[in-house]
């Protein structure tokens, strides 16, 4: 296991337990009430990954409606708030631009892109070709803890399936046959 994943691993941890303590305080506590979305795009394969806050999505309203692609989890505020400050922790504060992320990339320039909604601010995260190596570890660290989150947040999204169990195969040989950095 590379430093770099034990890192990760450790900062989700920290941020789930984070989580986990807020949520057994009295109400009221940090990050109640916060719309927050937060969105990570792989460009190479046009897929996108989005966490949502109770507040910013309402879970039950949202599983409950079918939709074209399960990509959205829906997380406590408090967790998304500790979810937010670990990613501020682990650089994106310092890379970050104001305003949102592009929704598609042509092209083999940009890679990745980290895209944050919390209250009225929108700020997104860039990496691709031109990239420094420093920049793309960082990203890959946020990244990396997004993907933890994401991975450990349970849903139940109603999805349209029109091509019975063939969608799971055309999914997989979809991805096996893009990916990269």
């Amino acid at each position: 296991m590379t430093r770099s994943r034990r890192a990760g691993i450790v900062s989700c941890l920290g941020l789930l337990a984070l989580g986990l303590f807020a949520c057994a305080g009295p109400g009221g506590g940090d990050g109640a009430g916060t719309k927050v979305l937060v969105t990570l795009h792989n460009y190479r394969i046009a897929q996108r990954f989005e966490l949502a806050s109770e507040s910013h999505t309402d879970r039950v309203t949202y599983y409950s409606s079918a939709r074209d692609d399960a990509a959205r989890k829906v997380q406590t505020d408090e967790v998304m708030s500790a979810f937010l400050r670990e990613l501020e922790r682990l650089g994106l504060g310092t890379h970050a631009r104001t305003g949102r992320a592009p929704s598609t990339a042509t092209g083999d320039v940009i890679r990745w892109g980290l895209e944050v909604s919390s209250g009225e601010r929108q700020v997104h995260w860039l990496v691709g070709t031109g990239s420094k190596a420093e920049d793309w570890q960082a990203f890959e660290r946020c990244r990396d803890t997004f993907l933890q989150l994401y991975n450990s947040t349970v849903s139940y999204q109603t999805v349209e399936n029109q091509s019975g169990k063939q969608f799971f195969d055309e999914r997989a040989q979809a991805s096996s046959q893009k990916g990269g950095r």
